[in-house]
């Protein structure tokens, strides 16, 4: 029976090539954008999921309360660890990690900036990160260790054996190479080329007891038999136990560090999760537009095989033996799509990796796999074929032989359902893409405040620290550069904030976090930025200038200076002078406010140098001139410089992804749904020729006859826009509620949305509008 049914299932595919044709392409991209979605949902889930004690691993991240509303960061001090493995029983295990950073790696004559972490001991025990050389436990069994991994050997040492090696560490001591982790996943948050052991930091006189510095992330494994909660309610107060700061302790999941990544007002909020949760369902509305071209297309083509069915029942052929044959005939169909969905889907896997950022597979060799998909194809088969099995299963057979097919006005109705729910979906989709590619350019075109062109960065070595001021009246009289700065980070972001900061008028009882920054002179010339009151910090006009500092406008408005210039503002117990006003520049994230921020003079401390190459030479010529003034002084480091408009670039990775993803998936929903609405048209019009013919010969013009067959699916677009736009504008307020610098959702977007789908469905349908139009009215009166 098995086999019979399978033959009758090919014999009608085959016999009907164009709409199996419609069916299978709509139900093979459905299944394939479903799968590409649902590995990347997978990948993102993924992240640090595989390490043997992840239920027992934890970030602890700090909270205070700041003038009624609970801030949480992840940067705690440095004491932190070793007291919490001291003094907590519950904890097993502990390692602080100080984020990577590049610092220099020089083997024999070869010196290279490899992204390098500090980190206790036990982190190699904690983790699951494989060692190809070198024991866990004995890696850094002595302060002078190193541990690189496999490409950070291939860089340094090529094909020879690295253990054992001496390896100089900026150019100051000398550590022994003593493992060798294999190269990170990229599902996971760890990522760097080399780690030093805490040790070493504290003996190079780096580590400080200062319980206010928070700068190291602290990561905590607890005993397995220990309750979370109990835990947590342990360690609470153990920072207000050794010293004035009165900030609480949480534990932060490492299972959840990915996809929740944030706290609101003490909450653990939905991070990346929403993004997750987000294209599921478009993973799902996808599938359920396939579905429904293939229930729309089968029903549509009932009275074709109502001869069939009638004679199947007079024949003896019970209703659940008929069910059976068109589920097995949509079953057919799915698993041929299916196949094809693979394919497709292993075409597109090294594109979507690199729009995306990602290394997703198609893991064939793993049964789990073909576990889940085997029965996802079953389902998707069963779904697709269901209605149109009950649908013509249940025709009446007298009347079928009549040439009366039981309730057409019913199917069409429910076609009409199926219709509107298609062009629904799609129309939220277009929206969707809209909106984010709106917010993106509009944070994109925002001014940033500062010149971007022809501005560079590079990181401060210790030689060049002590070399600067030769190095910098080089580069000026060279002509490579027309300015330069020393600052305390890069312009595009801050590496230090506080909320220690005092002034005259400062309400003693209320907290504010204030981020800073700093530089020597020509800050305003080298970055492009306004001075609106006042002037720029310069040591070389101004000796007293090693105090000055700049307020931009947030921090203006914030501190309720009249007249702030000569203002005095306390810091670490230091009191700087006001100098001048700056206009606010973005540093942080351009879809978010500017925050109130100081600018500090020389005091403070410099590890990045800023250039603005002169527009005079090419870049080329500049960057060749400046690297050898730069070898001259920093022989020993290279010349590893960035570009800030490409780091600018980069802060819309992330949004620019969401888009690239909306826009692939919407677009093909899209063509899924026009591709059903093609095939649809094509029917009615088939249907209708004799009714188009007799109108033609009656005198109804083209334009009448494209009119009488758009207008009715025109009419059901309309009704999905009625639906989809509300339900669009809900779902993008939400998304928009991530960004407080953001676009404001007016009827243009919308209206936009509603053209483009019109015209998409008016297309679509058209095409076989025309068709039917221009054919010839004889041909169709005489049955040709």
């Amino acid at each position: 029976m098995f086999t019979n049914y399978v033959k009758i299932a090919w014999r009608n595919l085959w016999r009907n090539k164009e709409f199996s044709f419609i069916n299978i392409i709509g139900l093979t991209l459905g299944i394939g954008g479903a799968v590409l979605i649902l590995l990347w949902i997978q990948y993102e889930r993924s992240f640090d999921q595989f390490h043997e004690k992840k239920e027992q691993l934890f970030e602890v991240w700090n909270q205070a309360d700041f003038n009624g509303e609970i801030s949480s960061w992840g940067w705690t001090p440095k004491p932190l660890g070793p007291v919490l493995g001291a003094d907590q029983a519950e904890v097993a295990a502990f390692s602080r990690y100080q984020t990577p950073y590049d610092m220099l790696l020089k083997y024999q004559v070869k010196g290279i900036n490899q992204q390098t972490v500090v980190i206790d001991p036990e982190f190699f025990s904690m983790f699951d990160f494989p060692l190809i050389m070198g024991e866990k436990d004995q890696v850094f069994a002595k302060p002078e260790s190193l541990v690189l991994t496999e490409s950070a050997v291939k860089r340094l040492f090529g094909d020879e054996n690295p253990i054992g090696k001496e390896v100089v560490l900026e150019n100051q001591t000398s550590l022994i190479v003593t493992g060798v982790l294999a190269d990170f996943p990229s599902n996971t948050k760890f990522q760097f080329d080399a780690a030093i052991p805490w040790a070493l930091y504290k003996q190079l006189g780096f580590e400080d007891e200062f319980w206010g510095n928070n700068s190291v992330i602290t990561y905590i494994e607890l005993h397995p038999e220990v309750k979370v909660e109990t835990a947590a309610a342990n360690i609470r107060d153990v920072t207000q136990k050794h010293s004035s700061e009165q900030v609480s302790l949480i534990l932060h999941p490492l299972t959840k560090a990915h996809l929740y990544d944030h706290y609101d007002n003490g909450v653990l909020a939905e991070g990346k999760i929403k993004m997750i949760r987000l294209f599921f369902w478009i993973a799902i509305l996808i599938i359920l537009i396939a579905c429904i071209n293939f229930m729309n297309l089968s029903t549509a083509r009932s009275e074709k095989r109502a001869k069939e069915i009638g004679i199947r029942k007079i024949s003896g052929a019970g209703r659940g033996r008929l069910i059976l044959q068109f589920i097995g005939e949509s079953m057919v169909t799915t698993v041929i799509a299916s196949f094809l969905a693979l394919l497709i889907v292993s075409l597109l896997i090294p594109h979507f990796n690199n729009l995306m950022g990602t290394s997703i597979y198609l893991p064939f060799g793993e049964p789990i796999f073909w576990i889940i998909y085997i029965p996802f194809v079953i389902l998707i088969g069963i779904i697709a074929g269901s209605y149109p099995a009950l649908f013509l299963s249940s025709l009446v057979p007298a009347r079928i032989l009549k040439g009366k097919v039981s309730s057409p006005k019913s199917a069409f109705s429910l076609r009409k359902v199926l219709v509107v729910m298609q062009f629904t979906f799609a129309a939220i989709l277009i929206a969707a893409t809209l909106v984010v590619k709106s917010q993106i350019d509009f944070a994109q075109s925002r001014n940033a405040g500062y010149d971007r062109d022809q501005l560079i960065y590079l990181m401060m070595s210790d030689q060049l620290r002590d070399k600067y001021e030769p190095f910098r009246a080089e580069v000026l009289s060279s002509g490579a550069a027309t300015s330069l700065t020393r600052t305390m980070s890069p312009i595009s972001e801050t590496w230090s904030n506080t909320w220690g900061m005092s002034w005259e008028g400062k309400d003693p009882d209320v907290t504010i976090t204030i981020d800073r920054y700093s530089t020597d002179a020509d800050l305003s010339k080298t970055l492009g930025l306004n001075i609106i009151e006042g002037r720029d910090i310069d040591i070389y006009k101004y000796a007293t200038d090693s105090n000055a500092v700049l307020l931009n406008e947030a921090a203006l408005k914030l501190m309720d200076f009249e007249n702030p210039l000569g203002q005095l503002i306390k810091d670490n117990n230091k009191e700087w002078k006001v100098v001048g006003i700056v206009e606010d520049f973005v540093v942080n994230s351009p879809f978010h406010q500017v925050k109130p921020l100081v600018i500090f003079g020389p005091k403070a401390w410099f590890n990045v140098f800023h250039l603005k190459l002169s527009p005079s030479n090419s870049v080329a010529e500049n960057l060749a001139k400046v690297e050898q003034i730069f070898d001259k002084y920093s022989a020993d480091f290279p010349f590893d410089y960035t570009f800030v408009d490409q780091d600018y670039a980069n802060k819309f990775q992330s949004e620019q992804r969401v888009s690239a993803l909306t826009l692939w998936f919407s677009g093909l929903a899209i063509f899924i749904s026009c591709l059903g609405l093609f095939g649809l048209a094509a029917f009615m019009a088939e249907q209708r020729l004799k009714e188009i013919s007799i109108r033609k010969v009656l005198g109804a013009s083209s334009a009448n006859l494209i009119v009488l067959l758009t207008s009715d699916f025109i009419k059901l677009v309309a009704i999905s826009l009625l639906i989809g736009i509300p339900i669009a504008w809900y779902v993008m307020n939400i998304w928009l509620e991530n960004f407080n610098y953001r676009i404001e959702l007016g009827v243009g977007i919308f209206g936009l949305v509603a053209l483009i789908t019109l015209l998409i469905a008016l297309l679509t349908v058209s095409s076989q509008a025309l068709k039917a139009a221009w054919s010839n009215p004889i041909k169709a009166l005489k049955g040709d």
